[in-house]
């Protein structure tokens, strides 16, 4: 466990910052206000201390100083005791020791996503613990003991989930893999509960222990579905227009994923590559420009366009949050701007997968997500009979235990030899058959002639 002042990120409106005591534990943070705000000039960053040149900087730093040694106190004796959590902590040090009930603490759970801006974690938390919530008041009561999450619990509130409406497929309810990723996210509370010394594992009912989603099927399109999708008549610089070549575009690049290709700016394409970081896991992808892809790419060119403009009209690069370029600028965003900028683009999301719904009817194709993008490039390598080692390399997908050679990745040759494979072969095969064809016709061979010819007759 560690501790740090830091000042806030917005000032009071007398124009003061307040001091902030950070601690972080296990990848957790937390923040706990003290009693001192000051001008910001008076606040020295670098020795987490107020300057002598504030008049009360003397108490103010003594005041620090009995709360860092307070909280390396708390630390010690939770440490000896075998209970360093950072809730044991937190109750600790504010002088509570509590008994919490289910519904509090999971609020405390969302609480902590919400601080540490883990936003699509959050939006997942905070609508199961809503749907939580309406289950257990409609029991008659407001909260519940950990004691009372049995299996008996976890029937009701599945038969509960069962009999909600799909809001995505009017007049059906919750598909089984709704369900399922409630209940994972009801067994991830308790987890963190065992975590913080709460309960015991053995506590947490065994058919939450089980509970899986059902893998969905893989459905990229087939070559006919894709020229239907590619030849589709679209007006110019609409939504339709736009959904269709953000699509194209992440289809022929790999498989991007729809937040990332969102988030895509004129200065992730350096010369004949696109250089971005993947925000579900922070790998880097550097992966070459194919054609097709450079082709979709002069559509959006603009004059007096700028590197940190973004490429699709999803995102205004005149906001706030565009002043944070990269991955990493991303996450120093001040909380706030932060989940402005993640409601924006689950918003510029649902839009796009409103247009390809329509496009899909239009276009008579079965199915069309924007994930049928990474499933359709996938589809089209394996009929390149590109090795399965090398596409999971370009798909930078999940299941692989290969992050650090992802981030330490140098050599791009192999996944930029597959991508030249996946989109180049076909025409050189189709131009070689052609050229064969040509030279057969020139000898006169009748198509009799040609048939013993090749039988060895």
């Amino acid at each position: 466990m560690t501790f740090h002042f830091e000042s806030g990120s917005h000032p009071n409106k007398q124009g003061n910052y307040t001091i902030y005591l950070s601690i972080n534990h296990s990848g957790e943070r937390k923040r706990i206000k003290t009693s001192i705000c000051i001008p910001i000039k008076c606040w020295d960053s670098s020795r987490e201390r107020v300057r002598k040149t504030c008049p009360t900087s003397k108490q103010d730093n003594e005041e620090l100083q009995r709360l860092l040694d307070r909280a390396r106190t708390v630390e010690r004796e939770l440490t000896a005791q075998d209970r360093l959590t950072m809730l044991k902590f937190l109750d600790r040090f504010r002088g509570i020791e509590q008994s919490y009930k289910f519904l509090s603490y999971a609020q405390h759970t969302k609480d902590v996503l919400e601080q540490g801006k883990q936003w699509g974690t959050y939006k997942k938390y905070n609508d199961t613990i809503r749907k939580l919530t309406d289950h257990i008041q409609a029991l008659g009561v407001q909260d519940m003991d950990f004691r009372d999450i049995t299996p008996a619990f976890v029937e009701g509130f599945t038969a509960y989930l069962q009999s909600l409406p799909n809001q995505r497929t009017p007049g059906t309810t919750l598909s089984p893999n709704s369900i399922a990723k409630h209940l994972k996210v009801l067994r991830a509370i308790l987890n963190r509960a065992v975590d913080d010394g709460i309960i015991h594992t053995d506590d947490i009912p065994r058919k939450l222990i089980t509970v899986k989603e059902t893998t969905p099927a893989i459905t990229g399109l087939q070559d006919q579905e894709l020229t239907r999708l590619i030849t589709l008549p679209i007006k110019e610089n609409t939504d339709r227009w736009n959904a269709r070549n953000i699509f194209l575009f992440a289809m022929y690049e790999g498989g991007i994923r729809i937040g990332d290709a969102i988030q895509l700016r004129w200065r992730n394409i350096v010369e004949d590559r696109l250089i971005y970081t993947m925000t579900k896991n922070g790998k880097q992808v550097n992966m070459i420009l194919v054609q097709e892809a450079e082709k979709i790419l002069k559509l959006y060119t603009r004059p007096g366009q700028r590197p940190a403009h973004y490429i699709f009209p999803y995102l205004d690069s005149d906001a706030e949050y565009a002043e944070y370029l990269d991955y990493e600028d991303r996450q120093k965003m001040p909380q706030d701007v932060s989940r402005k900028y993640f409601d924006t683009i689950n918003a510029r999301e649902a839009r796009i997968g409103r247009m390809l719904r329509e496009i899909r009817i239009l276009a008579g194709i079965p199915h069309l997500t924007f994930h049928t993008a990474r499933h359709t490039f996938a589809l089209r390598a394996k009929e390149a009979d590109v090795d399965n080692t090398t596409l999971q390399r370009i798909l930078k997908h999940s299941s692989l235990n290969t992050t650090e050679v992802y981030m330490k990745k140098l050599d791009s040759s192999g996944e930029d030899a597959a991508m030249k494979v996946i989109y180049l072969d076909n025409a050189r095969r189709n131009k070689e058959k052609k050229r064969i064809i040509k030279q057969i016709q020139k000898l006169g061979f009748s198509p009799e002639e040609l048939i013993e010819l090749l039988s060895g007759k």
